[in-house]
């Protein structure tokens, strides 16, 4: 008999984007309300396992977030329940969120926090990635520590996004971002799905509602929920996928977000160019160990050259073997690019 998939998707209350997706998720489905635990057990859990805030944050202390559960739904689709959690609290302090879960009785197989994305540049834009300290935590977990990923979620979560982009004609960027903020720590693996990215798009049901697809089509891994060919190019990029690191590129991973669109990998850990100098190699070596990664892939033009030789030697000793773009394509690639139609925003 197939075991039940159990996907947590944690809502913030003070996260306006989060609660959108929520909202827009409750109106999809037939979801069941349920009982919160009594507040002294989830006191208990949030002493047994605390959570973080780091001292640029201190002032959170004094806002009188609980960090207790609030809302409990849940909903059935196949052989995965989603159980949709609204949360007094801030998303990137929730170290240990997975096992005061347990501790409650809501082990979970996969949590996704739905939350903002802000940016200088206010791009309108639908991202994931996963979270991770490479040096300071000033951002919420531990420093030089790192949660299990999700590779495989995250590039079905970006495919499904970008193909209702298009339908929708939402015109939004789809897009990774790079391991940044806390939680770190988490073994349950996770990631971050947002909607970016100012207050304007942040409440917008539009953008909401296309993420709130995105996350229920997680039930169903390696099938698209499209009735045409991209219904069976989506899903053959989604088959028998070769997990990868990441260095190099922007805070965006655009040579990243493009491979998705065209070849057999899957991202999980990601560092940009502007960490590479202060990543140690234990730091390297734990990226690969949660992600589960088998290869490095190299955004080779944009690497400083003493970052590159430094991480080459250290994955060379260790047996990692080492791809840029051109030779993912070649070993990868699915002879399509989803895309050369539509929303161009990831591509080279």
């Amino acid at each position: 008999m197939t075991k039940t998939k159990i996907i947590t998707l944690m809502c913030s209350l003070p996260d306006s984007a989060g609660v959108n997706i929520k909202d827009r998720l409750l109106e999809t489905e037939a979801w069941t309300k349920k009982e919160t635990p009594p507040i002294e057990k989830m006191k208990e859990a949030l002493n047994r396992y605390p959570f973080s805030i780091p001292a640029l944050y201190a002032e959170e202390k004094g806002k009188e977030l609980s960090n207790l559960f609030t809302e409990i739904y849940e909903l059935e689709i196949g052989k995965t329940l989603f159980r949709l959690i609204s949360l007094d609290g801030r998303t990137i302090f929730q170290d240990y969120l997975d096992k005061r879960l347990e501790f409650l009785g809501y082990k979970s197989d996969l949590i996704v926090f739905l939350s903002k994305h802000k940016s200088q540049s206010e791009t309108k834009a639908l991202t994931a990635h996963v979270s991770g300290n490479y040096a300071g935590a000033d951002f919420g977990g531990r420093p030089h520590s790192l949660p299990v990923p999700a590779p495989l979620e995250m590039k079905k979560l970006l495919l499904v996004m970008d193909r209702l982009n298009n339908e929708t004609g939402l015109g939004y960027d789809v897009t990774f971002e790079v391991t940044h903020h806390g939680p770190t720590e988490l073994d349950t693996p996770s990631l971050f799905v947002e909607i970016g990215s100012t207050e304007k798009e942040w409440a917008n049901a539009a953008p909401g509602a296309v993420v709130a697809k995105a996350v229920l089509s997680l039930a169903e891994l390696n099938k698209s929920g499209a009735a045409d060919e991209r219904a069976l190019q989506e899903a053959n990029l989604l088959e028998n996928n070769v997990i990868a690191v990441a260095f190099g590129g922007g805070h965006y991973g655009e040579r990243q977000t493009a491979g998705i669109f065209r070849t057999k990998l899957a991202f999980g850990h990601m560092f940009p160019k502007y960490q590479l100098e202060m990543i140690t190699e234990e730091l390297i070596l734990a990226a690969f160990e949660k992600t589960g990664a088998t290869i490095a892939f190299f955004d080779k033009k944009s690497m400083r050259g003493p970052d590159r030789r430094r991480i080459t030697e250290i994955l060379e000793k260790n047996g990692i073997l080492i791809l840029n773009d051109k030779e993912a394509a070649a070993e990868y690639g699915v002879g399509f690019n989803l895309r050369e139609k539509g929303n161009e925003s990831g591509d080279e």
